[in-house]
């Protein structure tokens, strides 16, 4: 009976030297694997009396159109970099200025691909684009109910869409957390 149970570990202690570990992958070798974290923010909110979107939430739908909505974004925000982005499963959505001849400048997530970095943001504070060559300093945003979401635009001069009713806005950034 002991020299089975010698025979036994012997084999045991033959297969295990037979085995290699697993190979470590070097972190630099794996691009876009390493998730960074970034602390939850809290949400942004209109924040004008008396208007029908006072109290709503910067979001994100579906079709990835920026919107107010009551519930705004459910993953961790960042302000940091000059821009606010939303952080989901390892990559981030950014808020993007767009480009327009009207004075209302159309808004953007980009996945992935951060291409404003004049907002002013943070805990307490109301939203700010900073001036850039073709529009000054505004904290404007104008919200229009476009087939029943509350579509969200860059305020930098009078004009509004036509056919649709706008709320001309302010967003700030919450002081506490909800994440």
């Amino acid at each position: 009976m002991v020299h089975l149970k010698t025979l036994a570990l012997g084999l045991l202690s033959l297969a295990a030297s037979s085995l290699k570990a697993a190979p470590m992958a070097d972190v630099s070798e794996r691009s876009n694997v390493v998730c960074f974290i970034i602390v939850g923010g809290p949400p942004i909110t209109a924040i004008t009396p008396g208007t029908a979107v006072t109290g709503l939430q910067l979001a994100r739908i579906s079709t990835g159109a920026v919107t107010l909505a009551a519930e705004g974004f459910a993953t961790k925000i960042s302000y940091s970099n000059g821009g606010i982005g939303e952080f989901v499963e390892c990559n981030t959505y950014w808020l993007n200025i767009g480009t327009s001849t009207h004075s209302y400048k159309p808004l953007s997530w980009g996945y992935d691909d951060q291409e404003t970095f004049n907002w002013s943001a943070g805990s307490g504070e109301i939203v700010t684009a900073l001036g850039t060559s073709t529009y000054s300093t505004t904290s404007k945003f104008l919200a229009c109910n476009e087939s029943g979401s509350w579509a969200l635009y860059l305020q930098t001069g009078t004009d509004v869409p036509s056919g649709v009713t706008c709320v001309a806005t302010q967003l700030q950034v919450g002081t506490t957390s909800t994440v």
